[in-house]
């Protein structure tokens, strides 16, 4: 994959693509509202602009000059226009500008707000069509699904993603990190490395209206995965809350456990970190890079 690749919506994970299309040679456009986090990204070579993705008329110019590569649409449901108007609204302009795919980073918790830790969720699961929090996530899946312009759109049903810098073991760190009802509740999780090689998979694999989940080989529960990391950290075990508290709103647990074969399967993927243990030694491996870099 040679092509240019526009990033709207420029977060953790799109930062991490915009770095490895970057190593790659692509030309890389990152997109948001706030371009001053983007600054090092510009450093190392990316086009910087400014992008409000709640006013589409900017969109034709950010997608212009990018034809044949890849845009990655990275930005959560948007209440200040019509449902689903986002991402349809991206998809026209990416079409227009002849980019060749379209890629929507969704979320494995569209399968109810409530802890199922028994089941198990695949892309034969049926998600939860009342949970009203997620309505904008459904809907805005539901443009991309339903888009007919000349272009392929590729959702990709993402795991909570960790990695340097985010997750858990950034939150054991500032102490804000609870356990929910003890910590026995199932969670999966991706690593941002392989979040990456995901959607450059779709990129290049990906059949126009699939739809993946992602996640590795392992899911833990919250006290599991929590355990490992202090153990590792030296640092103690988080405090617990109740799903229910008294005179508090009622909390959500909407991860699960994750099977993600198809995902594998049919993009062709091999997890650079298939458990928490690879990914957690590589994150200790980058930060003592960096220190010694320091």
């Amino acid at each position: 994959m040679t092509g240019p690749i526009v990033i709207i919506g420029c977060g953790y994970i799109g930062a991490a693509v915009a770095r490895a299309g970057l190593a790659a040679g692509r030309h890389v456009r990152v997109c948001a509202r706030s371009t001053g986090r983007l600054g090092p990204l510009g450093e190392l070579g990316a086009e910087v602009k400014y992008l409000d993705a709640a006013l589409p008329k900017q969109l034709p110019q950010i997608m212009s000059g990018m034809r044949g590569g890849l845009c990655l649409y990275s930005v959560p449901p948007i209440g200040s226009i019509p449902p689903g108007d986002g991402p349809r609204k991206a998809i026209q302009a990416a079409a227009g500008a002849g980019i060749g795919c379209f890629v929507h980073l969704s979320s494995s918790g569209l399968y109810g707000h409530d802890p199922d830790d028994e089941a198990w969720i695949d892309d034969a699961t049926e998600i939860d069509l009342h949970d009203t929090a997620m309505a904008g996530v459904r809907t805005d899946e539901d443009a991309v699904r339903a888009s007919t312009h000349a272009i392929r759109a590729v959702i990709l049903r993402l795991a909570p993603v960790y990695g340097p810098g985010r997750g858990v073991r950034a939150r054991l760190r500032k102490g804000d990190y609870r356990l929910l009802d003890g910590g026995d509740h199932a969670i999966s999780r991706l690593h941002v490395d392989d979040a990456v090689q995901v959607i450059f998979a779709a990129e290049a694999r990906g059949p126009h209206g699939a739809t993946y989940l992602c996640a590795d080989d392992e899911p833990t529960t919250q006290k599991a995965y929590a355990a490992f990391l202090c153990e590792r950290l030296g640092l103690p075990m988080p405090k617990s809350r109740a799903l229910l508290e008294p005179g508090k709103p009622r909390g959500a647990h909407r991860n699960r456990r994750v099977r993600a074969d198809r995902m594998k399967r049919e993009l062709e993927v091999t997890l650079r970190y298939p458990t928490y243990r690879e990914g957690e030694a590589a994150i200790e491996a980058a930060e003592a890079a960096a220190a010694t870099a320091g």
